[in-house]
């Protein structure tokens, strides 16, 4: 008898790409049983496995038709739940544990983990996951994260990003790594973290405390600052909540995510201030709203939004 929470995860593995409700309803089966992260993981590197199994080689190609081949869907589905653990376990979670992860401009993706953690993975950003007996490492080479980390207190849950390293067992937090530096916030439980070059003392981290880690400095600038977390980190739900944020500051945010940019054309507006929660994905809809709140212009074309200062005695 097929396992249905393995068939459930085959099901969701073949649904791709997923539309907004798509998404939610996938969300939601997630967060029912902490099982279900790793059955769609299993899944996922069992339909990656088919897909590699069911490519012609060269040498087939240039003889004669091959006979039918069964597709992706009877493989994975046809078996049941019980091939996606068959196929992933045959391959062996090195393929998934060590590949590089990345996200284009505008994509942020929710990566369930084998070990039932979630990394949700910002705007062009890219990572590497490697799970071992004792250890639970990722290795964020740029860009931003956050992570739900599922406890095991027999291997720690570290980050690696270059100049900085967090540490933590069961908590959820956030790492930024810029070319200015490193960012870690934390939302839940304790993080630990310390210079990557092992300079300085272990930093302790409490929910709603952020340490910021520069180059050349012998500590990191800690703070407390909960709600301001929590606003930084709207982007999971596609949005960018400003709280009395400088207009160049939102703008900067806007252009990390889309193609469309917005652009100063007067630079003297960078400092005016903005209140409110905004799409992530629709910088023109921001612009408009800039129009009937500032004394702001705006023009668009295909690859640009600019924003000047509203002239006297223009309507």
């Amino acid at each position: 008898m097929h396992d249905p929470v393995e068939q459930a995860a085959a099901s969701w593995a073949l649904r791709h790409p997923l539309d907004p409700s798509e998404r939610k309803a996938l969300d939601a089966w997630l967060a029912q049983d902490r099982r279900h992260a790793g059955a769609l993981l299993r899944a996922q590197a069992a339909l990656s496995a088919i897909d590699r199994a069911l490519a012609p080689d060269l040498a087939e190609t240039q003889a004669e038709p091959a006979a039918p081949r069964p597709t992706r869907r009877w493989m994975l589905m046809g078996a049941g739940g019980a091939i996606a653990a068959t196929v992933a376990g045959a391959f062996g979670w090195s393929q998934l544990t060590g590949a590089r992860v990345t996200t284009a401009r505008g994509e942020i993706r929710r990566l369930p983990l084998a070990d039932g953690s979630i990394a949700t993975i910002d705007t062009s950003s890219a990572l590497r996951v490697v799970l071992a007996d004792d250890s639970r490492r990722i290795a964020l080479d740029q860009g931003q994260a956050f992570f739900q980390v599922a406890k095991d207190r027999k291997r720690p849950f570290i980050v690696d990003a270059g100049i900085a390293q967090a540490r933590a067992l069961g908590t959820a937090f956030s790492v930024r790594r810029t070319e200015d530096g490193v960012q870690v916030a934390v939302t839940e439980g304790i993080v630990g973290v310390w210079a990557g070059d092992d300079s300085g003392a272990m930093t302790i981290l409490q929910a709603g405390q952020f340490a910021t880690f520069r180059r050349g400095d012998p500590a990191p600038v800690t703070g407390t600052a909960p709600a301001e977390i929590e606003r930084s980190l709207a982007w999971r739900s596609g949005e960018i909540a400003l709280e009395n944020e400088a207009l160049g500051t939102a703008v900067a945010q806007f252009n990390r995510y889309n193609r469309q940019q917005l652009v100063l054309a007067d630079p003297g507006l960078a400092g005016e201030r903005l209140v409110g929660l905004f799409r992530i994905d629709d910088p023109a809809a921001f612009a408009q709203t800039l129009a009937v709140s500032h004394p702001i212009e705006v023009a668009v074309t295909p690859d640009e939004i600019r924003l000047s200062r509203k002239k006297i005695g223009s309507p």
